[in-house]
C-alpha cells in the first residue's frame, strides 16, 4: 500500500474508479471502486483505503479523557465530538479542504495557537530588534499571523481560492500597518505596495466578495 495516503490518492482512485466505467459497465461503482483501490494504492477494497485514510485524518487528533470532552484537531484545528458521527463527518469535511490547500499550495495557515505564537514573537522583534530589517521582519510576522487567521476562514469555509495571496494582503493591510509602526511600514510599502479600500478599518479578515 502507498503509505502515506493523501487526499490526492482519494481523488486518482476516484477518478480511475469512473474510467473503468467504460471497460465494466456492468458493474456497480462500490466495485469499481474496489477495482480502483487495488490497482491505484494497492489495498484490498476501497472500505480498506477509507479506513486507512481515516487514520491519517485523526492523526493529530488531541483527545482528552472525561465524557462531553471536546476533541481537538491540532492540524484544522477543528474541535468537535469525536465520538458523534455527524461532527466526525464534518471534521473529516474541513480537514480535507485543508489537505487540499496544502497539497496544492505547500502551505497551511497557522493554528489558533500557532498564530498567537507568531503575533507574540512578531510584537517583541518589532518593538525591541536593533537591526531596522529584523523589526520589518517582525511586522510582516503580525501580518502573517493575521493573513492566516484570514485564510483559515476562507478554507473552512470553502472560499480560498479567491482569498488574496500574502503578498497582496500585506499591501491591502498597509493603511492599517501605518498606524501602528509608522517608520517600518514605509519600507513594508516600498516591498509589498499599498491597496486601499480592499479590507474595511480595524478588521484584519479580507471579505469574501
Amino acid at each position: 500500500m502507498k503509505y502515506p495516503l493523501t487526499l490526492a490518492d482519494i481523488h486518482s482512485v476516484k477518478r480511475h474508479a469512473k474510467r473503468l466505467k467504460i471497460k465494466f459497465p456492468e458493474l456497480p461503482h462500490t466495485k469499481r471502486l474496489d477495482m480502483a483501490s487495488v490497482e491505484v494504492v494497492g489495498v484490498r477494497s476501497y472500505h480498506e483505503l477509507n479506513c486507512n485514510f481515516e487514520k491519517v485524518i485523526n492523526q493529530n487528533l488531541d483527545i482528552p479523557n472525561g465524557p462531553r470532552s471536546v476533541s481537538h484537531c491540532l492540524y484544522c484545528d477543528y474541535r468537535f465530538a469525536a465520538d458523534y458521527k455527524p461532527d466526525q463527518k464534518s471534521h473529516r469535511e474541513i480537514h480535507e479542504r485543508f489537505m487540499e490547500v496544502s497539497e496544492q499550495l505547500n502551505y497551511r495557515p497557522g493554528t489558533y495557537a500557532e498564530r498567537e505564537r507568531m503575533k507574540q514573537d512578531g510584537y517583541h522583534q518589532a518593538d525591541h530588534a536593533e537591526q531596522i530589517e529584523d523589526r520589518v521582519d517582525g511586522l510582516l510576522m503580525i501580518t502573517r499571523a493575521w493573513f492566516d487567521r484570514s485564510f483559515h476562514d476562507a478554507v473552512s469555509d470553502g472560499y480560498w481560492k479567491r482569498h488574496p495571496s500574502f503578498e497582496k494582503y500585506v499591501a491591502m493591510m498597509v493603511p492599517h500597518l501605518e498606524t501602528m509602526y509608522p517608520a517600518i511600514a514605509v519600507i513594508v510599502t516600498e516591498r509589498y505596495g499599498r491597496m486601499l479600500g480592499l479590507i474595511p478599518k480595524g478588521s484584519t479578515y479580507w471579505p469574501m466578495g
